[in-house]
């Protein structure tokens, strides 16, 4: 795989498309528009990489990564028409078919809106690869978020990733993948939810004026959350 970005003609037909989904959830992927010459254009400095099925987004963000550090290159974040144009080459994976019928949902999932303070976050692949870097080698310190399949965006991700001073907080996301993620399978925990996620951001806000959550090990800073937390804690200190 030759990675390319859609120009403006190649978003407006991918969107066109997930338009026409949502009528006829049967609808063929076009992927006869990945390489239409007036539709996209090639990455420079080329990256390319073999396609691969993905288990979580970790695995995801990790091929996508190496794929740049081999061409010595850098992946453009911040490209819409680049994260486009893979969302629809991975589109099996991003919008799986059930019963040979897709749902897609809002199209900020599959097309970037990165002007968009309050939907920037959802695009199904950029926001786990931004991540990914973000954390840069201890990864595993944002699995609440990576440790998840591609087609699924989840509250969690939702309530962290939308806060920038969250999401890069090395402390927070530790803290957070200690309590919400099962060690045994990497995924998330079946307790953990949006609500969970919003009163652990609330009371991290206060508590960062006392302790410097930025350096605390993950058990620390559970260990001074109140006691509505302490099925989380207790889970984490089982290790399941």
């Amino acid at each position: 795989m030759q990675f390319r970005r859609f120009n403006d003609l190649g978003i407006k037909e991918f969107s066109d498309y997930l338009g026409t989904l949502r009528s006829n959830p049967s609808a063929p992927v076009p992927t006869d528009l990945l390489e239409q010459p007036q539709l996209t254009t090639v990455l420079e400095p080329v990256i390319e990489a073999k396609p691969h099925t993905f288990a979580t987004r970790m695995e995801f963000a990790r091929w996508l990564h190496e794929a740049a550090q081999r061409a010595n290159a850098a992946i453009p974040r911040r490209d819409a028409g680049f994260w486009a144009w893979l969302t629809l080459a991975l589109f099996e994976q991003v919008c799986p078919t059930k019963s040979g019928k897709r749902k897609p949902g809002e199209e900020a999932r599959y097309i970037p809106k990165f002007e968009d303070w309050k939907r920037r976050y959802r695009h199904l692949l950029a926001t786990p690869y931004n991540v990914f870097v973000i954390h840069g080698e201890q990864p595993e310190r944002a699995a609440f978020i990576l440790n998840s399949p591609l087609h699924i965006l989840g509250e969690l991700t939702e309530q962290f990733a939308s806060r920038q001073d969250i999401v890069s907080c090395p402390g927070t996301m530790a803290l957070a993948s200690y309590l919400f993620s099962d060690a045994g399978t990497g995924g998330r925990r079946r307790s953990a939810s949006g609500n969970a996620a919003r009163r652990l951001g609330k009371l991290l806000n206060q508590y960062q004026r006392t302790w410097d959550i930025t350096i605390m090990s993950p058990q620390a800073s559970a260990a001074i959350l109140p006691r509505e937390f302490e099925h989380f804690r207790k889970q984490a200190e089982g290790g399941t």
